[in-house]
């Protein structure tokens, strides 16, 4: 089954990072993770596009977008984001970073503020208590099977593509972002969500990441795995209506 890209690259925008846009109305950005691509977004973003406009950045060295050799850490992809952003001239967005992509919108949050009315991170990265790359590439193994055959075969091709020497180089950067002290930071309303067969971004890390945020709240997504936002695309999409 051939999984297309979603929306459309604009051609005048003049950044490191290609990104995909569809959708008129309020604006709605989806950051996606480690090793990923815009792809796994499709579903959701094809729901949203009917009513929001819908932003969805291809990180450096993800997707097609090759290697630069510049140095990867979180906040020069949220720098990276914001530089499209600013382009297109979103303010007050809804952004909804998965995995690693919580951490670059957590980052993207506390830097950029005015960028960023309400943030959502789905099943977010790092774990705390699982931060290491055996344990990631672990739990990364053990969700494999719970993921719809879709999801796999985008991943398997994204990852493919990412390699794996760029797979661990942006690894060691994502275990070493302190998500849990960091959200703190954040003054927006912020939604976790967790799904309950996600084993990298279980909810017992979630309700670990709102305790003591007053402006925060955990959903928790019945049988998801960490791919819930293909999976779970309708749900996710009501979630972002109810923080419009």
């Amino acid at each position: 089954m051939r999984h297309e890209y979603f929306g459309h690259l604009p051609e005048t925008l003049k950044t490191r990072l290609s990104v995909r846009v569809a959708g008129q109305g309020p604006d709605v950005v989806l950051i996606h993770g480690l090793g990923a691509s815009s792809r796994y977004f499709t579903p959701l973003a094809n729901i949203l596009a009917k009513k929001y406009r819908v932003i969805v950045p291809e990180l450096p060295g993800h997707g097609k977008n090759l290697d630069d050799g510049r140095p990867v850490t979180v906040p020069r992809f949220a720098h990276e984001v914001a530089l499209a952003l600013r382009e297109l001239k979103v303010d007050n967005a809804i952004v909804l970073g998965h995995s690693m992509g919580a951490q670059v919108s957590i980052e993207l949050a506390r830097t950029w503020p005015d960028l960023v009315k309400h943030l959502m991170i789905a099943a977010p990265a790092v774990n705390d208590r699982e931060a290491t790359l055996f344990r990631q590439a672990r739990r990364l193994i053990q969700d494999f099977p719970n993921e719809l055959n879709s999801v796999k075969s985008i991943l398997l091709v994204d990852y493919l593509r990412c390699g794996i020497p760029w797979w661990a180089k942006s690894c060691e950067q994502m275990l070493n972002y302190s998500t849990i002290d960091l959200l703190k930071t954040v003054r927006c309303p912020i939604d976790v969500v967790c799904g309950t067969q996600d084993p990298l971004s279980p909810p017992e890390f979630g309700l670990r990441l709102v305790a003591g945020i007053e402006h925060a709240k955990l959903t928790v997504m019945n049988k998801g795995a960490h791919g819930f936002n293909f999976s779970h695309a309708p749900e996710l999409a009501e979630l972002i209506d109810a923080a419009s």
